[in-house]
């Protein structure tokens, strides 16, 4: 596959528009194909504004709506349109990874400093809050937000990026987990008498970040939801993401929160008077979105799209695979799938708690290597719809994100597994009569067929995989907590936090040990600690060519096996025709919802 490029950050100013409207790319089971056209292929009549987008959620309520917290693609989904940054992606018509250019958003411009290591940002003028208040965002209320991030009481999600990110930050973040958690008010004295060194804001308009050194993807960093403004005096009243603070919710973006009724409703409204010559990426064409959370079964949430009912999917991952087979045969504009960049894979206890005899095999590299042989990651792939959805992986880095050069140390022909070679190195390993592994997995339609498909390849190879089912909404804690048993999870997966330059989120940040802790806090429980890799990583963040060095850093760790990766997932979306515009959202690799329209009710 084609690698994006590394787009330097500008010195000053704004970045130029790249994105045109074009048809939505359709693959089908032998590879692309091209879809009949139509509307919701982004042919057709012009999007027109007005009308309700309506989305019909496989999951019983949104996981998260605080930007502090909301590190799923669903939420971030949700996000796009109740939040603002400084800088953002205007989406893409063709495919996920192409939507990489940064444009102003909340900035209208900045600057940064010849050693690359702080950036001055000027906000736009009279851009304001909608919902819990009214009042004009200023450069304070990005302050606040970012110093929220170490919240004893609820704390950012994805932590690593700013560790590293923000001059101050980790010193910061120390006194602040000395607050005994449960009372706001505690998180708020701590927040208004103690500073980041590297987070400033000299007056209203005016905001400073400033790193310790130079990170080519600094203004990536600051794409992502989780630095968005915040009004401190109404947020700082509840513990983040609280049903308070969902009833209470102060949003940024083109919509606010008109109601929300936990398992049964969310309904978004678009801001009165919305300036839409403020806002470069989000068009805002549709009035009203509606989320109906009561549709809790993947066969019931694919009626409703199919009759019309819905427009949208929420947290259906893949839809069945009967599903896109029918969508393929008509040569639907509504079916619509891309390469995303995201990708599943095995991952192991590696934490010291655990003692398991599985776990401690696993800590030997023979063993991990003939888990590694020993899938059959065709089967994977057909199970999950064929190449339309899927295709092989064997190593860390995906096909849309800097430093990919394909690279697989443990190929086998046709990508089927080699279970004869995985019992020899099992057998070298110490383990002539096979091997017993607790494999817990989250439960969901494509999570059960992952499970089932390994159990049944990997028993091939003489490796005996005791499933452990845990209901999805408690399977991250689960895997989080030391005390809970498993060897390794068959529900490890990712979908990069942008496209392109992202190769700081496996590589440099849930496998660099400088920047991730071991095993609770880290993503899927990850404890790996390579001091090359690290070395690598700081050596990436800091340089202006950073492809080459994440690319060697990859090979370096691919064949280490810190997890074992299964296959590379395509995102497959269908929709209503009722759908018009369709746009891709690098952020929620799925439907951005500020850019799609609708077409009039009949």
């Amino acid at each position: 596959m084609t690698q994006n490029p590394h787009r330097n950050p500008r010195r000053r100013g704004r970045p130029a528009a790249l994105l045109t409207a074009a048809a939505a790319l359709l693959a089908a089971c032998a590879g692309p194909v091209t879809p009949a056209a139509g509307p919701g292929a982004g042919g057709g009549e012009a999007p027109a504004p007005g009308g309700t987008l309506r989305i019909a959620s496989l999951q019983s309520d949104i996981d998260a709506l605080d930007p502090l917290t909301g590190y799923s693609t669903d939420s971030w989904l949700i996000l796009r349109a109740l939040t603002r940054q400084l800088v953002t992606y205007r989406g893409s018509a063709t495919e996920i990874r192409d939507d990489t250019e940064l444009v102003p958003d909340l900035a209208e411009s900045w600057e940064v400093s010849d050693d690359g290591g702080t950036y001055t940002f000027r906000l736009r003028d009279g851009i304001r809050y909608s919902g819990a208040t009214d009042r004009e965002i200023v450069a304070g209320d990005f302050v606040y937000a970012i110093k929220r991030f170490c919240d004893p009481n609820k704390q950012v999600a994805a932590i690593n990026y700013f560790k590293l990110a923000f001059s101050g930050f980790t010193e910061y973040c120390e006194e602040f987990a000395k607050v005994p958690p449960g009372d706001p008010a505690r998180s708020k004295r701590f927040i208004d008498t103690h500073d980041i060194p590297g987070v400033s804001a000299p007056d209203d308009k005016t905001l400073v970040l400033r790193s310790d050194t130079k990170h080519y993807d600094f203004l990536h960093i600051l794409s992502m939801n989780f630095v968005s403004p915040l009004p401190e005096e109404f947020v700082s009243r509840y513990i983040g993401d609280s049903l308070e603070f969902r009833k209470n919710y102060p949003s940024s973006g083109p919509y606010r929160i008109d109601s929300y009724e936990p398992g049964r409703s969310l309904v978004l409204k678009k801001v009165e008077g919305y300036d839409h010559s403020k806002d470069p990426a989000r068009k805002a064409y549709v009035d009203e979105i509606v989320v109906d959370f009561t549709t809790n079964s993947e066969d019931a949430v694919v009626q409703r799209i199919r009759s019309g009912d819905a427009d949208l999917s929420l947290y259906l991952d893949v839809p069945p695979l009967a599903t896109i087979r029918q969508y393929q045969a008509s040569r639907s504009p509504y079916l619509h799938a891309s390469d995303s960049g995201a990708a599943n894979f095995i991952t192991f206890n590696a934490r010291p708690e655990a003692t398991s005899p599985g776990a401690q095999a696993l800590r030997k590299p023979k063993v991990r290597q003939a888990l590694a042989y020993a899938v059959n990651k065709a089967n994977l792939v057909q199970a999950q719809g064929g190449p339309i959805a899927a295709k092989p992986l064997g190593q860390i880095i995906t096909s849309t994100i800097l430093g990919h050069e394909p690279f697989d140390p443990y190929a086998t022909p046709g990508h089927t597994g080699d279970p004869e070679k995985a019992r020899r190195l099992l057998a070298e390993a110490g383990y002539p009569d096979g091997l017993k592994l607790d494999a817990v997995y989250r439960v969901n339609a494509q999570f059960e067929t992952i499970a089932v498909t390994l159990k049944n390849d990997l028993a091939r190879a003489g490796i005996e995989l005791n499933l452990i089912p845990v209901p999805y909404a408690q399977y991250h804690p689960y895997v989080q907590d030391p005390k809970s048993r498993w060897d390794v999870s068959l529900s490890g997966s990712f979908a990069p936090d942008w496209q392109g330059p992202s190769t700081r989120m496996p590589l440099g940040g849930w496998l660099n040990s400088d920047a991730a802790p071991c095993g609770t806090g880290n993503v899927h429980a990850i404890c790996y600690h390579n001091p090359e890799l690290n070395r690598l990583a700081r050596k990436a963040f800091a340089s202006d060519d950073p492809g080459p060095i994440w690319a060697e850093a990859d090979r370096l760790v691919s064949t280490d096996l810190p997890w074992i990766p299964l296959f590379e997932k395509r995102k497959v979306v269908i929709t209503s025709e009722r759908v018009r515009n369709w746009t891709w959202s690098s952020l929620a690799t799925h439907a951005d919802i500020t850019n799609i329209a609708v077409s009039p009710a009949n």
